[in-house]
């Protein structure tokens, strides 16, 4: 919580953002749920269609929200974390401005971004699916006891542990993104174990801050509808609380379990250097991180160098 409050200009961002989106959307399905309603008195399975159709459209809405303004956002703030995990401060002033500057500097271009986000997305799916095959090749004790765990949490885990892995190139500041990608990985593959009991954490904080939320705008929504006993109004209200519940989810509870993760990461890889031998195992098992490897191999060096080696801060 502590990295979260250090970084509250994001928060803010995210809160502000996602609140405007969750009152559009809900503004949204409220009038495509009359739509529905009043083409389903004419055909009842038009209605049902088209209300389906416009959900449909709603969460196409948020992923491409996510994609080109929330991803570069988080982008931002990973950078901005990283400097105050590492070195235990951050840019005093213009912390958003800051984020954006190092994400542009290190990838030169949001396209390289995606690609190297794609590959670690796709080794990490691999890597937690496969941990039950991947003990009868690597050397990990007591794995057998978490399969179950590993295949529950895997999805959720990924998104965070591919932005710690991401975060390695605001700290190693290398010329090349893909060799510094292929490292992270490799680490994150030998200091598994205290990576992945903070993804089972989070899954159970962030079902707990769910339930929560929907206790605290599911009461006043009640009893404002049991006020106002128009099926229209409840049927608004109800859609209110549960993009309300959504967006709490995408504004706080994942930049904390980001944040969460990325300290995690850190703590548990540093110090720690990549083992050949792993990376051996893992080009057996991954596709995605034979690509990863291959790209890190011929990745030709850019002679500029990354800005800034210390976050600029006041003097103490």
């Amino acid at each position: 919580m502590g990295l979260l409050l250090k970084t509250l200009p994001f928060i803010w961002i995210r809160l502000g953002t996602y609140a405007l989106l969750g009152i559009g959307l809900g503004l949204y399905l409220a009038v495509a749920a009359g739509v529905a309603w009043l083409l389903g008195q004419i055909l009842g399975f038009l209605g049902v269609l088209v209300f389906l159709v416009a959900i449909g459209g709603a969460w196409a809405l948020v992923q491409w929200a996510k994609r080109y303004f929330f991803y570069l956002l988080q982008a931002a703030h990973i950078a901005v974390m990283t400097e105050y995990i590492v070195y235990g401060r951050g840019p005093e002033r213009g912390q958003v401005q800051y984020g954006k500057q190092q994400v542009m500097s290190r990838f030169k271009d949001t396209s390289i971004l995606f690609a190297v986000d794609r590959l670690l997305y796709g080794v990490v799916t691999r890597i937690n699916r496969s941990f039950a095959r991947l003990t009868r090749i690597l050397p990990i004790p007591g794995m057998n006891n978490l399969n179950k765990i590993v295949e529950q949490v895997s999805k959720f885990s990924i998104t965070y542990i591919d932005a710690a892995i991401l975060s390695r190139a605001y700290q190693q500041r290398e010329q090349n993104i893909w060799a510094v990608a292929e490292d992270g990985v490799i680490l994150y593959a030998q200091s598994w174990k205290p990576v992945l009991s903070n993804a089972v954490a989070l899954t159970i904080i962030s079902y707990l801050e769910m339930v929560v939320v929907l206790v605290v705008l599911g009461l006043p929504a009640i009893a404002l509808g049991a006020v106002v006993p128009i099926p229209a109004v409840r049927t608004f209200l109800g859609v209110l609380v549960l993009v309300g519940v959504w967006m709490f989810k995408l504004a706080v509870s994942d930049a904390y379990a980001m944040a969460a993760t990325l300290l995690a990461y850190h703590r548990a890889t540093d110090g720690v250097a990549p083992n050949p031998e792993w990376k051996a195992r893992l080009s057996e098992a991954s596709e995605q991180f034979r690509t990863l490897s291959q790209r890190a191999a011929s990745a030709v060096s850019d002679a500029t160098s990354f800005p800034g080696d210390k976050p600029e801060v006041a003097p103490e």
